[in-house]
């Protein structure tokens, strides 16, 4: 069995009420019983009704798997997550040799798929690993109606500019919406996507505030304009391979599957993964919560991201993300074409958490960079590009301190300062000068970089504080 604490429990639970809940219903529990090789925990607890709920969490596997007889869509639920509580508390547990012939069949369809799924990696391999035929006719139909809809969008854009974003009244909004619309009549779903940010951006303004509008307006016109470049060149060679230093392909409407990452070289296996930052945003005009994680290889130092999109009206069908603390060591590691931290996936039950260790927090502090000014040029050439990220993320170097007025400044070994202010309504610099220790060597600093333009510099947001022996994530 794995060891169980509550850094276990939390990156288990499904969100903070479920670890709460959970909590609360150790004392519910009728019977406690646990088998002689320590690889199934199962329990009665009583709800509700009449009858108590049969719950077990199964450890046969790296990855555990919960079942439980309530009615609840929560996975795990708050019973299992209770089971997890009890033996972590020390409850008696009888210890039984012979487990149940219920799960005894669940663990061999579980054993069943395992194989099948494991078949079917090595075929992904496999495929992915074949020389790509191409069918140039194929390619060259495609393309040519995605010229004709982007000449259909550069139209629509042209409008938009003439008419001006302050003279869309409703009824050129529902006009808009319509050729917006149209517009999917062509493989181009990711600029008709930028088009509908476009008019969400027209719609939410307030206070004759254009700011973002007017920049979605430019994001779409690099957009157009660098689509149209890319794809006359791979029209002039249909076999070229796509992109994967940018996220072009996927700006313009490709979706990515799995066999063509491997067939990139987008693929690494057996990688081990540190959680350096987690946040939630809740967009209420959006209508849409996202949670984003940044993640460090600990094998090459290279900063990723992943994102959960939850939209209000999906809520209870895609499953809520959590904090991860400890090494996430994932078997199969997916990687997106992208510039300054690409987007990661992984298979939901494809790894396993272990407990971060001293010398992995300095490893960790190894990968950061010392030259400040490096690191902000590389910056800015990111920030300067409308279809790069705005907020590149990395991992710095601390070693001298200081404030002005109410900024804090970090200043590296060349005198190059670098100053930290929130960019967004989180005080996570207040929390950082509350924690930061009176001698700075040896830490770490993860943080977003922002063009701030109201003031002519760039400015740093932090995200996590990484000592030597922990990661203190600000955000949280």
């Amino acid at each position: 069995m794995i060891t169980i604490n509550q850094q276990t429990i939390d990156s288990l639970s499904p969100n903070p009420a479920a670890t709460k809940n959970g909590k609360g219903l150790v004392s519910k529990f009728i019977t406690l019983k646990k088998d002689t090789d320590n690889t199934l925990l199962w329990g009665e607890c009583q709800g509700s009704g009449k009858n108590p709920y049969f719950t077990s969490v199964d450890f046969i596997n790296e990855a555990p798997t919960f079942r439980c007889s309530c009615p609840s869509r929560q996975f795990p639920c708050k019973h299992g997550i209770g089971l997890l509580f009890a033996f972590v508390e020390g409850k008696n547990f009888e210890q039984v040799a012979d487990i149940p012939e219920d799960i005894k069949n669940k663990r061999s369809k579980i054993e069943t798929r395992k194989e099948k799924k494991e078949t079917e990696i090595v075929s992904l391999k496999e495929k992915g690993a074949e020389p790509k035929k191409i069918n140039t006719s194929a390619v060259l139909k495609k393309m040519e109606q995605q010229f004709i809809g982007i000449a259909n969008a550069q139209k629509l854009l042209q409008n938009i500019v003439s008419l001006g974003l302050a003279s869309i009244d409703a009824k050129e909004k529902r006009n808009l919406a319509d050729q917006i619309k149209e517009l999917g009549n062509y493989p181009i779903a990711g600029i008709q996507n930028a088009f509908s940010r476009l008019l969400l951006e027209i719609e939410i303004v307030q206070n004759e505030n254009y700011v973002n509008a007017i920049d979605q307006v430019n994001i779409i016109s690099a957009l157009l304009k660098k689509a149209t470049e890319y794809l006359q060149a791979k029209k002039e060679n249909p076999a070229m391979n796509p992109a994967v230093d940018s996220c072009i392909e996927e700006q313009i409407g490709t979706v990515w599957k799995l066999t063509d990452l491997v067939g990139l070289g987008l693929y690494q296996e057996n990688v081990e993964l540190v959680q350096l930052s987690f946040d939630v945003i809740d967009d209420v005009v959006r209508k849409e919560i996202t949670e984003t994680g940044t993640w460090i290889e600990l094998n090459t130092g290279k900063i990723y991201k992943t994102h959960n999109f939850r939209p209000y009206k999906a809520l209870k069908f895609i499953k809520e993300e959590n904090s991860v603390n400890g090494i996430c060591k994932i078997k199969d590691l997916y990687i997106y074409p992208g510039d300054a931290n690409p987007r990661i996936r992984w298979e939901a039950n494809d790894f396993i958490i272990e407990e971060l260790q001293d010398q992995h927090c300095e490893k960790i502090i190894s990968f950061a960079e010392t030259d400040y000014k490096k690191a902000i040029n590389q910056a800015k050439n990111f920030m300067k590009n409308p279809l790069m990220t705005k907020k590149p993320t990395l991992l710095i170097s601390v070693s001298k301190t200081f404030q002005i007025e109410d900024d804090l400044v970090l200043e590296d070994a060349q005198g190059q300062c670098i100053t930290l202010r929130n960019t967004d309504d989180v005080a996570t610099v207040a929390f950082l000068k509350s924690i930061l220790p009176a001698s700075c060597n040896d830490t770490a600093l993860l943080i977003t970089l922002e063009n701030d333009l109201a003031n002519g510099f760039i400015s740093a947001n932090p995200l996590s504080l990484i000592t030597p022996s922990k990661i203190v994530k600000l955000l949280f």
